[in-house]
């Protein structure tokens, strides 16, 4: 049996297998704190306009990998719908992620206190798992809305489209394992 795979499909892999080697492109909440304060040095502003516009690009294609392609292949959106539907939600999951991690973060140091008084560090276990499972829940919950209200995905598709978003593009993992090493 012969297996034979388009210079398309090659390059598209390529390109996906590239982006998920990069830490940040594998997260939806783009920290950007550092390159809009003095923390790390000056940068101008058409540096930081790249910076974020490149980050935001390859958070697009993650969420295009990952949301998009198995609603186009499997439940038959069209690619244009998809492709624009994606533009606004690469956006709002920036917010639902800061908003996951906010509530994480208020939530980790009386969770650390109840369970684990010992040490200064208590707080930084229940914090990362606080924030994956906050920031998979609100991206989740948006992902929802989109491929289940708006592009009318159902049944077994929608909800593993959902749960793929939850995880792939969260934040909080790629966070986790610079803690790992």
């Amino acid at each position: 049996m012969e297996v034979s795979i388009s210079k398309k499909t090659a390059s598209v892999a390529a390109i996906v297998w590239s982006l998920l080697g990069c830490a940040v492109a594998r997260a939806d909440g783009i920290d950007l704190v550092p390159y809009l304060t003095r923390v790390n040095g000056e940068h101008s502003i058409a540096a930081l306009v790249g910076l974020i516009t490149t980050m935001m690009m390859v958070n697009y294609l993650l969420n295009l990998l990952v949301i998009g392609w198995p609603s186009i292949r499997l439940a038959g959106v069209p690619f244009g719908r998809a492709a624009k539907g994606l533009v606004g939600f690469t956006f709002l999951a920036q917010v639902a992620d800061r908003i996951g991690a906010l509530c994480a973060g208020f939530l980790a140091g009386p969770l650390a206190a109840f369970f684990m008084p010992e040490g200064e560090g208590a707080w930084v276990i229940p914090l990362l798992v606080l924030n994956f499972l906050l920031s998979g829940l609100a991206v989740a919950a948006l992902t929802l809305y989109l491929v289940g209200r708006r592009w009318r995905v159902t049944g077994g598709t929608k909800w593993g489209i959902v749960l793929s978003a939850a995880v792939l593009t969260n934040p909080a993992w790629a966070l986790g394992l610079c803690f790992l090493r």
